[in-house]
Parts: C-alpha cells; sequence; structure tokens
C-alpha cells in the first residue's frame, strides 16, 4: 500500500498535532469515489482514472485545507525540492528548526505529524509551474524513477496549498501514516 502523506495547513501546532488522533488524519475518510474503478476506464478510459486519481487540494471534513499522496517524503523528497527551487544547500534547509519537526507520534513512529518550515512554504508559493515542472525533472534525475509529470502534478498542488496558508496566516505541516 505505501507510505500515506497528507501535507495541510493549519493555524496552530497544537491544531496540527491534534490530527494524529483524527482517523484518517486531517484529511479524514476522504471524498467517496464517484463509482468503482472498472467503471470510470470502461466508461471514459485509463486517461481519465488517471485525472481523477491525481493529488488536488482540498477542505477536508476535519476543516483543513489537505494535498494527499502517497510515496512523496516530507523530509528527503521536499528537501531535494526546495533545493532545486531556492538553491539552499540541502543540509542547511534540514538544519532548520522547522524542517521535518515532529509534533506528534504514535505506534512507534508509524503515525507523525511533522512540520514545514515556512522557508519552504514561502518558496512552494513563490514558484510558478515552470519552475515547479523544472524541480520535478530535476527531482526525477536526482531520484532515478518514476515520470517527472507526477511530481510535477503534486508541487502544483503544493504550491496551491502554500499560497492559501500564507493567505490564511498559516504554516504547513504533514501527517505520515505507514
Amino acid at each position: 500500500m505505501g507510505v500515506m502523506y497528507d501535507y495541510f495547513s493549519a493555524d496552530s501546532d497544537e491544531l496540527a498535532a491534534a490530527t494524529i488522533d483524527v482517523p484518517g488524519g486531517p484529511a479524514g475518510s476522504g471524498p467517496a469515489p464517484p463509482m468503482p474503478v472498472r467503471e470510470i476506464i470502461r466508461r471514459h478510459g485509463r486517461e481519465a482514472l488517471s485525472e481523477l486519481m491525481k493529488p488536488r487540494v482540498r477542505l477536508a471534513e476535519t476543516g483543513l485545507h489537505v494535498v494527499a499522496t502517497k510515496g512523496f517524503d516530507a523530509t528527503s523528497d521536499l528537501g531535494m525540492i526546495e533545493e532545486f527551487l531556492s538553491g539552499i544547500p540541502y543540509d542547511t534547509i534540514l538544519a532548520r528548526p522547522r524542517t521535518s519537526h515532529v509534533l506528534a507520534e504514535r505506534h512507534d513512529g508509524e503515525n507523525l505529524v511533522l512540520t514545514i518550515s515556512d522557508e519552504l512554504r514561502q518558496v512552494l508559493a513563490a514558484s510558478s509551474a515552470t519552475e515547479l515542472s523544472a524541480a520535478a525533472e530535476r527531482f526525477i534525475e536526482w531520484n532515478g524513477r518514476g515520470n517527472a509529470w507526477a511530481p510535477a502534478d503534486l508541487l502544483i498542488e503544493l504550491s496551491a496549498l502554500a499560497r492559501g496558508a500564507i493567505e490564511r496566516g498559516e504554516h504547513l505541516y504533514c501527517w505520515v501514516c505507514v
């Protein structure tokens, strides 16, 4: 199944940390699929299913703005993206006090709530779709696997999440479920 990541915004560390005990995390139970996967493919084709499955910013039932995804780590993957977008060395990024600081932990680390630095929030919010796509291309080259469109789509949504967080005076966080 893989590691699930809910990137979300909240107005305080306390509110973010409390999502550790919310069933389904900050995204809650998530939106119900419109129809069975096979029916989507039969009626609309695989491209429609792919479009439906893309990560999107949404206002969850928890009242939080969330981008849910799998397999895109808040520390290593987002850290490299920040380096690609900002030019700041990865080690400098990791040394910041709000880079992947653990706010809450359950089940021997299988569930976590991590902070995302305000510097990364700012970089994501200020980056254009072209810059995000270029960072995704570099990420794929660095990572050695995957298609650039997948992280590019995710980064565009994370950028929208970051812009909304700034507008609302919120910080970014990541809920992790192994």
